[in-house]
């Protein structure tokens, strides 16, 4: 009998994403989807901050003329 639930409990653990090569790559892929959605909403907010320090320079060279 415990020979039957070791089988058992070791299947049920062995089952997880991280014991195949799929899973890992699944997770993996997860991970790097999730950074780039990172780098494009910095992107995005440099983006912004440029347009602003350019209208601020802008602004500036109007004012010195």
């Amino acid at each position: 009998m415990k020979t039957i639930f070791m089988m058992l409990l070791f299947v049920v653990v062995s089952c997880g994403k991280e014991s195949s090569p799929e899973g890992r790559s699944k997770i993996r892929d997860e991970k790097l989807q999730e950074k780039i959605d990172s780098l494009k909403v910095q992107n995005e907010q440099i983006i912004k901050d440029i347009r602003l320090i350019k209208k601020e320079l802008k602004i500036e060279n109007k004012g010195q003329k």
